[in-house]
Order: C-alpha cells, then structure tokens, then sequence
C-alpha cells in the first residue's frame, strides 16, 4: 500500500546478489584451488595491460589524462544518484491526514491520521482477542485508506477478528460521518496461519 516498485525493488536485489555471489564463489576458487589462482593471476595481468593500453590511447588534449577515467566518474556519479532516488523513495505512501471536507461558510473540516490510529488502537487494544494491532494510513489516489494489522491469540478464529476490526472501523466510520476505505490483516495465531488473512473493504 506504499509507492514501493516491487518488482524493481526485487530486480535489484537479486542483481546485486548474484554479483556478489560470483564474486564470492570466484575468490573462494582463487584461494583453494591452485590452478584456478595462477590462471586468475595471468588473467589480471591481461586485464591490467588492456586498461592500461585503453587508458593511455585516450588522452585529454596534450595530457596525460584519459577521457575514459572522467567517462568512468561521470557514470559512477550518476549512479549513486539514481541508488539514492530509489532508496529515498522505499516506503513513500504514508500520510498524516486522513480526511478533508470542502470548505464551507463555516470552515474547512480535517482529521489528522494519527487520530483515527490513535482510536482504533485504543479499542482494540481492550480486546482479549488480540496480541497486539497497528494501524497506519496510506495516500492512494486521491483518497486516504487505513490499514489495520492485528495478531491473534491462539485458536482465534480469523473470521472473528475480521468482524471485531471491522465493527471498529464502522464505529469510526459513524464517529467521523465518512465511509473510510480500509484494508485489514490478520495474523497469529493456529487458526488465523491456515486461513485467508487479509480483507478489504
């Protein structure tokens, strides 16, 4: 329920892993076996000269600089600006109001998020039925939705604990005068892991 890519998200991870994978699984090689540490010892110096004689056929003007080096940095910059913009971006959705009213004669109604978490939280906290609950509030569209997580005790029917999250939904629902739109999730307990956990309404 956030702006989170997925899938871009899971891409590169699993890029990054099987770099490192290699490059583990190749260092591991180079140090048990024999043969595999002298060929990657002539395979470095093949690599060496090659950069070198890429390097020093690429000069900047009179210089003895090359173009490549610059090329490299310039690439290496923009991409940890793009690592930076995907990591700032990881868990974006999360806001602090949940709803706004027109503006009328008499003013402009808004409700804070943290209200109506602080409500929900308060009332299912009192039930013997939970272990513990969340509740945190999502920007989607152009609406707010609430998304309420709650653990079961053991043997708690998740059908039970869908319909006493649900009731305290529809009593914030009549408290605000405004249908919300929530997703509710249950977890824990026997019962609650063999059955369908998460509902929307």
């Amino acid at each position: 329920m956030n702006s989170t890519n997925r899938a871009l998200n899971r891409l590169v991870i699993l890029v990054v892993g099987v770099l490192l994978t290699a490059l583990g699984a190749a260092a591991l090689l180079g140090l048990l076996v024999p043969t595999v540490h002298g060929d990657w010892r002539s395979i470095t110096g093949v690599v060496q000269a090659t950069v070198s004689g890429w390097l020093g056929a690429t000069p900047i003007g009179d210089g003895s600089a090359s173009w490549l080096l610059i090329a490299a940095a310039a690439l290496l910059v923009i991409a940890i600006l793009l690592l930076v913009a995907f990591i700032l971006r990881q868990g974006r959705g999360h806001t602090r109001r949940l709803l706004t009213e027109p503006s009328t004669e008499h003013g402009r109604t808004v409700v804070e998020a943290a209200v109506a978490e602080q409500l929900l939280h308060d009332a299912l906290s009192a039930r013997t039925e939970f272990v513990s609950n969340h509740v945190s509030t999502y920007r989607i569209g152009q609406a707010s939705a609430l998304k309420l997580s709650v653990t079961c005790r053991r043997g708690v029917s998740p059908r039970d604990a869908i319909s006493i999250a649900d009731g305290a939904i529809r009593s914030l629902d009549v408290l605000l005068g405004a249908r919300l739109p929530a997703l509710i999730q249950v977890s824990g307990g026997f019962r609650a892991r063999t059955s369908a956990s998460t509902r929307l309404q």
